[in-house]
């Protein structure tokens, strides 16, 4: 009889109006009972008990303790809670994007972008819409609809571009895209002009526009000028020193990275989901650059544990293989006769 996602509140309100209903239909049923024949009957009718009607619950009401369900972690319950809120008023455009946000956080990323869809359906200028479609576009690898989604969210509305900044930084790097990094760059250094990370944008920007030499001018100086440079900073470094075939500065780069991230440095994380693999896969490659063959196959071999994709490193681990394969010696030929 209970609908699912209600409040302890109202579902105590609404079970006092069921049990108010249930007793008035039985005491309906024992105040009318036949009249035995050869009594008269009352000159006066008798006023009919009221039957209290169930008051509604509002979709707003459901969309309330979906807000809760989801802020206490629980988002099978928020989503269940938006559902009656979406039965109820099937025009209620909130309840499809703090549906999709629960249907984010289960991975259902489809659910989400649909949610998102049918949020703009009803309200083509909801900024949190298009965020929604922008995030689940990016988590299905649709990466340039993403972009397009959450360019029109800032458009709509300018707050929301710090908030989505992270996103959109991951899906412009998934692209490669050097303009749009260099763009978002710049967004960044103007919003935080003291922020050492800042480049870190602009360093990985110039190597995607083919300009590393401009890459390890701004990170070097930046380094050097820095008492603790995090190890994001010497990752980039590295990066760019790899562009330039620089491998013996790219070696040592990328082992001062390491260094950091070994004594608990997390500043990777913001430039990829799965830092030490992506860590050591370029440290590998460095290696092999610099003819460092087993430090390379070493290197290759973790990062593809640690969840680097073997595809994208199979050509780097033969290399590395080979290379440690001495050249055979031809025989000589016996001299003839």
């Amino acid at each position: 009889m209970t609908r699912p996602g209600l409040s302890g509140g109202v579902l105590i309100g609404l079970f006092g109006v069921l049990i108010g209903v249930l007793l008035t239909v039985s005491a309906c049923a024992v105040a009318a009972p036949s009249t035995p024949t050869g009594q008269r009957l009352p000159t006066r009718a008798v006023s009919p008990t009221a039957t209290p009607t169930i008051t509604p619950i509002p979709a707003r009401a459901y969309y309330r303790e979906g807000v809760r369900r989801q802020a206490a972690g629980d988002a099978v319950a928020a989503v269940r809670s938006f559902t009656w809120a979406i039965t109820v008023e099937p025009d209620f455009a909130p309840a499809y994007v703090a549906r999709g946000q629960a249907y984010l956080a289960l991975g259902d990323y489809q659910a989400a972008a649909a949610d998102g869809a049918r949020a703009l359906r009803l309200d083509p200028d909801c900024a949190q819409a298009y965020v929604l479609r922008g995030e689940a576009l990016r988590r299905q690898a649709l990466y340039r609809q993403s972009l397009e989604s959450f360019a029109r969210a800032v458009e709509l509305a300018p707050d929301l571009a710090p908030a989505t900044f992270p996103s959109r930084w991951q899906a412009a790097l998934a692209l490669r895209d050097g303009p749009t990094l260099s763009a978002l760059s710049r967004e960044y250094a103007l919003a935080h002009p003291d922020d050492p990370l800042r480049d870190y944008y602009r360093g990985w920007a110039f190597i995607e526009m083919g300009q590393p030499d401009v890459a390890i001018s701004i990170l070097a100086k930046r380094i050097a000028e820095s008492e603790h440079p995090p190890a994001l900073l010497w990752f980039v470094l590295g990066m760019a020193y790899q562009s330039e075939q620089a491998w013996t500065e790219a070696v040592v780069s990328l082992e001062a990275a390491r260094n950091l991230v070994q004594a608990g440095d997390g500043s990777l994380a913001v430039h990829s989901s799965r830092p030490v693999a992506e860590l050591f896969a370029a440290l590998g490659r460095a290696y092999l650059g610099a003819g460092r063959c087993v430090d390379a196959e070493r290197m290759l071999e973790y990062a593809i544990r640690s969840g680097a994709p073997a595809w994208r490193h199979e050509d780097a681990l033969q290399a590395a293989r080979l290379c440690q394969t001495p050249t055979p010696t031809p025989s000589p030929t016996p001299p003839a006769g």
